[in-house]
């Protein structure tokens, strides 16, 4: 299991993201942009080695991004609406995407088998999106899914839930 960090700034911004490990190295850097159809992001080792490609090939409430490994289409990532809550599923490689999107604590499971999850980290510097990842050569899609789902449902949430959300309720 590895365990890589983002900078939640960054990535709600649209910067260059770098993930680091867990001891603080850098790995890995994303750039690109998103939002428009043809749009994409482009995952890079430190090195410079281009690993991971997500280009959004639909644009509507139900997006659709198509994700690549070294230049070779894996799967497609689209948005599909539940009872309670939107999930995500993966083509191809037959994950699903659930969890808690609007606090950023979601996971992606192939049948039972768990492939990652992802929470936000409270950090002396800066708040931090904390992947788990079971096996290291899925690092790079679920690195590009953990950035297409952050800008997909950040400030997307009815302004009914959102006041829900940072309102306090003592007791």
């Amino acid at each position: 299991m590895i365990h890589l960090y983002m900078k939640q700034q960054f990535v709600s911004m649209q910067e260059r993201i770098i993930i680091k490990d867990e001891s603080g190295k850098d790995c890995y850097l994303l750039i690109g942009k998103w939002g428009n159809v043809g749009d994409g992001l482009y995952l890079y080792k430190i090195d410079g080695t281009l690993v991971a490609e997500a280009k959004q090939t639909l644009l509507s409430i139900l997006p659709k991004f198509d994700l690549y490994l070294a230049d070779q289409k894996v799967g497609s990532l689209s948005k599909h609406y539940g009872l309670k809550m939107p999930f995500f599923k993966v083509s191809k490689l037959n994950w699903l995407v659930t969890g808690d999107f609007y606090n950023h604590h979601y996971q992606i499971k192939k049948g039972h088998q768990l492939i990652m999850t992802m929470e936000k980290s409270y950090l002396p510097t800066g708040d931090f999106y904390a992947l788990s990842i079971e096996d290291s050569k899925d690092a790079p899609i679920c690195l590009c899914i953990a950035v297409i789902l952050d800008h997909l449902l950040l400030n997307r949430l009815p302004q009914k839930v959102r006041n829900r959300r940072i309102s306090f309720q003592p007791y």
